[in-house]
């Protein structure tokens, strides 16, 4: 990782977290980056709905843990069900390997760990917009042994 992205036009991003400082400053850093165009932070899936249906976005940067604003996986399943759906990179300061694939199950197209720097995170943003799974490092062994884990208590063979 650590390319900026590089597409006219900007992409537009919208981050979606309950932590109004964390929301705020990203959004802040990202406005400064060439070739990406902001929404205006949202801290709830009501909001990120409201935010949605006034402007697409081609990146949603999606809190897992929004607390009281809502279910952030329920949210995945909407924006991914849609006809143009957003490429939808799940935030967290976990990597919780059961979850990591829940997300991925469900249509994200990558787990990113809050702290990640700006330019990995933007590396990422421009991977999973040419259609590659992003992954926290070291995830993918853990996520390969749990998936592993998960066939052989169903009894099924691999």
């Amino acid at each position: 990782m650590g390319t900026a992205i590089r597409r006219h036009p900007p992409v537009d991003v919208l981050v979606v977290d309950d932590d109004h400082v964390f929301a705020d400053a990203l959004v802040e850093r990202l406005s400064a980056e060439p070739g990406v165009r902001t929404v205006a932070p949202t801290y709830s899936v009501e909001g990120a709905r409201r935010r949605l249906h006034e402007r697409r976005a081609d990146v949603v940067l999606l809190d897992h843990n929004l607390g009281e604003g809502g279910s952030s996986s329920r949210l995945l399943e909407e924006l991914v069900a849609q006809p143009n759906p957003p490429v939808v990179l799940v935030l967290s300061g976990s990597q919780n390997v059961s979850d990591i694939a829940h997300a991925i199950d469900t249509g994200a197209a990558g787990w990113l760990v809050k702290g990640i720097t700006v330019p990995n995170l933007l590396a990422a943003v421009g991977e999973a917009l040419a259609g590659e799974l992003v992954l926290p490092d070291g995830a993918v062994g853990s996520l390969v042994h749990y998936l592993l884990d998960e066939l052989h208590e169903r009894g099924t063979a691999v």
